[in-house]
């Protein structure tokens, strides 16, 4: 069961023992905390270590409509996705996958030599604070619809779900406990919180890290030894 952030909070607060097992913050100390875990999130994602979650969204176009907005309270309502992995819709019992094209091949190209009344390709618009899809044909009737995406929540409400990758959760508990040191100062359990956020951070590290190309020591004219292809690079 996914657990929200306002449950993160209070774990990262008894952590610290800023507040008692079963004592509850005030709004000043839980907004302040949130104010810290979305600061943790922009180092992670800064450090590369914050991760893409695929979520699928599903509704019902609007016939005649072309356009849709994509975002928190958009005509397709969900966060704002970075990109757009399928869009399908249910054209006979089955969903089919429309083609996803690029802006410049779908306005110079797909617009121009697709008829019908039936969708088959989409653009996705990444614009800001709304995304955008552009559906062609337009619809002629009610398709349902299933959007799969990539989101990364950097910017997080109380009562949002943390749909994170396994070991995401201890690894936002005990680094925003860390932060949270800062501004609740804590001798006895300084070292203890610091050597635990370090190790889980660094466990995800090694997890996210990338294994290299080997090198070839003999020089000459072969390159780099790649041992995934078994081959020699330039």
């Amino acid at each position: 069961m996914a657990r929200t952030v306002r449950q993160l909070l209070i774990d990262s607060l008894r952590t610290i023992g800023a507040i008692g097992a079963v004592e509850i913050p005030t709004g000043e100390e839980i907004g302040h905390a949130l104010n810290e875990l979305n600061n943790l999130t922009a180092m992670l994602d800064l450090k590369k270590l914050y991760p893409y979650v695929e979520v699928t969204t599903t509704g019902t176009l609007v016939p005649s409509q072309e356009f849709y907005t994509v975002g928190s309270g958009a005509d397709i309502d969900t966060a704002r996705p970075n990109s757009i992995i399928t869009f399908a819709i249910n054209y006979g019992g089955i969903y089919r996958p429309l083609k996803q094209e690029s802006t410049i091949s779908f306005d110079n190209e797909a617009r121009v030599i697709t008829f019908g009344s039936i969708p088959s390709v989409f653009v996705y618009r990444t614009k800001f604070p709304l995304s955008e899809i552009q559906i062609w044909p337009v619809p002629t009737e009610a398709f349902e619809y299933s959007m799969t995406s990539n989101i990364k929540q950097l910017e997080f409400g109380l009562n949002d779900e943390i749909l994170l990758p396994s070991g995401y959760y201890p690894l936002l508990q005990y680094n925003l406990a860390e932060l949270l040191l800062i501004h609740y100062p804590n001798p006895a359990k300084l070292q203890m919180i610091s050597s635990t956020a370090n190790r889980i951070l660094g466990d995800m590290m090694r997890q996210n890290s990338k294994s290299g190309k080997l090198k070839n020591d003999f020089g000459g004219q072969r390159g780099k030894y790649d041992i995934l292809t078994d081959s020699y690079t330039r």
